[in-house]
């Protein structure tokens, strides 16, 4: 037969309110007060332990989630960067064709067909994620703004 576990007596003072209530409740539930209360205070102690193992895990997770996101991060940076890179050598590389074609009875400088280019750049960033896709889709738009450029038209800007 197995023997109880060893215990030692204690005495809790507690408010008339909460010794009347706590009476109340092991009342309720078919229990002497002294089962009550080794209840609660397991309990309680159980709480305190799970909210600091809470609080260690969190800890870790957040950890997890940072050496996660820096990764990222420095990857997206490296990928910006790349793009950068990539986007410039296209762009002067598209300076140096266009000035071996240049037409002189169309633009007097190459400087003015590489300011409107820049225009139509700032234009196209301007423009919203939707109508980028259309003009993407359609061509059309291309075409039009190359031929901005070819022919030198005055509505690119009048500042140009």
């Amino acid at each position: 037969m197995a023997q109880a576990e060893k215990t030692i007596q204690i005495t809790v003072k507690l408010p008339k309110k909460q010794y009347e209530a706590l009476k109340k409740y092991a009342a309720t539930k078919h229990l002497s007060m002294a089962d009550i209360v080794r209840a609660f205070i397991q309990k309680g102690m159980s709480v305190d332990a799970y909210t600091e193992e809470i609080d260690f895990i969190t800890t870790i997770i957040r950890q997890e989630i940072t050496i996660a996101i820096n990764g990222l991060s420095n990857r997206l940076a490296g990928l910006a960067s790349k793009d950068l890179i990539m986007s410039a050598a296209s762009y002067y590389s598209t300076i140096a064709i266009i000035a071996d074609l240049i037409d002189v009875n169309r633009y007097t400088t190459f400087r003015e067909i590489e300011k409107k280019a820049r225009q139509l750049a700032v234009e196209y960033m301007k423009m919203k994620l939707t109508d980028v896709e259309k003009l993407f889709l359609s061509g059309d738009g291309f075409e039009q703004d190359a031929e901005r450029l070819r022919g030198g038209d005055t509505d690119v800007g009048s500042d140009l």
